[in-house]
């Protein structure tokens, strides 16, 4: 047996071990047999969900870089209120930069009852806090309370008010819209970015938390339009000047290139302030509809283009084609009569252009060219389908076609003077610069690049829909449409320059037939020949000029003379025929 100091170092340790065992086993426990619950209780403590501030959305630019859409900061401000020293001062100084009035501040920076053993208390005073109120606010919290805290958010910025306002439109917080904001919503939208992480008190994510820069949230696409800001500022004052003259009550002047299918300008009345859209009551929402691309009208006399490209092009009828022209032509009981009530007598296809005739046209599709071919060309010319020009709310039009369950034989004749058959202005300028274009018709578009947040550009060039007739029917049909202008559209003409054209006066359908008096006036025109680098079409609604004047050839033709012979100098086109001084 061990006596002694020996026997009383073992007592000791043995004692020493005994106590340590719970101690071991306890820490075995938490470090390894507990170790994961404890760590997600650490976790739920010092860890919480938090996003990143979002970025902008993208901006929209005209085709020479001019800002057309971009985004403006906007705070939201609060305060930890346990730590204002000063509520009236407080109160005085940030009443008016938050667009409140100093009592309701005061009862905010009030702490209540129940909030009185927290250790912070945070209170939300205001929304959408912008300019130079915001700058005020940010300078106060650096210099004098850093009790202040600043969200900052994201408005969208309309720098040029109304113009272009159709093209562009605007997205509401439902993500329900018009323009390109809406048909690019995709697009355009930034991409945020939520994780867990270590955040404090507001939930703003840690410094260190931000450095593992494993998370990011990127800006939306920016987006380059054809719209030239330039021409369509010019364009949108020659419409306000028109209707101011002819007492219309609204209308459109489309600009396109021809060869590219590059919408240049597109203008319309009624329109309205995107920046401002919330203001507008549901009886003026209809100024959000872009008559452009979605309201369909009956083009008129202007459809006599394709009528005729449509009876050479499918070969029947030749260019030394003629009839008698009686004054009216029945068909499918539907009787037609021209325009001018008159009989025109013999008569060719420079005639049933010049003069406009209804009989001339009505009697190439019911005699010649015949419902099934005449359906088949209206349809590949884009009628009675969208053109997918890349805008929200695009209408298709409306084509009777011989197969259809509602055909009359009415139709046919009607249809070829532009009656009975419904368009949109877009689908009528692509189709006219098909002729235009010598039978090869572009795609048109309004967005030429796109630029990622990473910075890859993707450029979205001119694309071809088909040589739908040949090239020597768009010649020829342009050439009568020419001959037109230098005789008959002479308020078309623009000096120095070989100008092509067709004039509508159409008749607006109401219930049980036609309005007797209110018409669509509008003129199709392109420049300079041969090779056309601009069309611009002219659409009047219910000009209220006198009945003697109330044409086409009176008051659409002249404003495509103001607005061609503005553009040509503007787009550096020069004159291609000697200018009679």
């Amino acid at each position: 047996m061990l006596r002694g100091p020996e026997a009383r170092l073992r007592l000791v340790t043995a004692l020493l071990i005994a106590a340590l065992l719970p101690v071991i086993g306890q820490l075995v426990r938490l470090q390894i047999l507990d170790r994961d619950r404890y760590q997600a209780e650490v976790e739920e403590l010092v860890m919480r969900p938090y996003a990143l501030p979002v970025p902008p959305a993208g901006t929209i630019r005209d085709r020479n870089g001019d800002l057309l859409v971009g985004n403006i900061p906007i705070y939201s401000v609060g305060a930890q209120i346990e730590l204002i020293t000063d509520t009236q001062i407080a109160a005085a100084a940030l009443a008016p930069l938050l667009g409140l009035d100093e009592a309701t501040l005061l009862e905010k920076f009030v702490i209540q009852e129940d909030e009185k053993d927290l250790e912070w208390v945070w209170r939300h005073l205001a929304n959408g806090v912008r300019g130079e109120n915001a700058e005020a606010v940010k300078e106060l919290k650096r210099t004098t309370w850093d009790w202040l805290t600043l969200v900052a958010t994201w408005q969208r910025f309309y720098p040029e008010s109304e113009l272009a306002s159709h093209t562009l439109g605007f997205v509401n917080a439902d993500g329900d819209g018009y323009g390109i904001e809406a048909a690019q919503f995709h697009l355009l939208q930034p991409r945020p970015a939520a994780a867990m992480g270590e955040v404090d008190v507001l939930r703003v994510p840690l410094s260190e938390e931000l450095a593992k820069g494993d998370l990011r949230a990127f800006a939306g696409t920016d987006i380059k339009l054809t719209i030239d800001r330039t021409i369509q500022a010019f364009v949108e004052g020659e419409l306000d000047k028109a209707l101011r003259l002819y007492g219309a009550s609204g209308g459109t002047i489309l600009v396109m290139n021809p060869q590219t299918g590059e919408i240049l300008a597109s203008a319309s009345y009624p329109d309205y302030n995107p920046s401002l859209y919330n203001i507008y009551d549901t009886s003026e929402q209809y100024r959000f509809v872009d008559p452009a691309v979605s309201v369909v009208y009956e083009p008129g006399s202007v459809f006599k283009m394709f009528t005729v490209a449509i009876a050479l092009n499918s070969g029947s009828v030749t260019q030394d084609w003629s009839y008698y022209d009686s004054g009216l032509i029945e068909y499918g009981g539907v009787l037609v009569r021209n325009s001018d009530g008159g009989a025109h007598g013999q008569q060719n296809l420079q005639g049933v252009i010049d003069h406009s005739l209804n009989v001339g046209a009505a009697t190439l599709t019911t005699q010649h060219i015949g419902a099934d071919v005449f359906a088949d060309y209206l349809l590949r010319f884009g009628f009675g389908r969208t053109t997918n020009v890349g805008l929200f709310g695009e209408a298709a039009g409306l084509v009777h076609l011989p197969w259809d369950l509602n055909w009359s034989d009415g139709y046919l004749p009607t249809n070829a003077f532009g009656q009975g058959i419904a368009v949109t202005p877009i689908q009528l300028v692509t189709a006219a610069s098909m002729l235009a274009n010598h039978g090869m018709m572009m795609k048109p578009r309004l967005i030429t690049e796109r630029r990622t947040p990473e910075g890859q550009v993707v450029t979205i060039p001119p694309k071809e829909e088909g040589q739908l007739v040949s090239v020597e029917t768009a010649d020829y049909v342009v050439g009568l449409m020419e001959h037109a202008v230098e005789t008959s559209i002479v308020k078309a003409q623009v000096p120095g320059y070989r100008i092509a054209g067709k004039t509508g006066t159409a008749q607006i359908p109401v219930s049980g037939g036609y309005d007797p008096v209110e018409v669509i006036t509008s003129f199709i025109g392109f420049g300079p020949l041969p090779d056309p680098q601009l069309l611009i079409l002219v659409k009047l609604d219910r000009p209220q000029v006198d009945l003697n004047v109330r044409w086409g050839t009176q008051t659409a033709a002249p404003v495509f003379n103001q607005v061609a012979s503005r553009l040509f100098v503007l787009l550096g086109i020069p004159p291609t025929e000697p200018i009679d001084p």
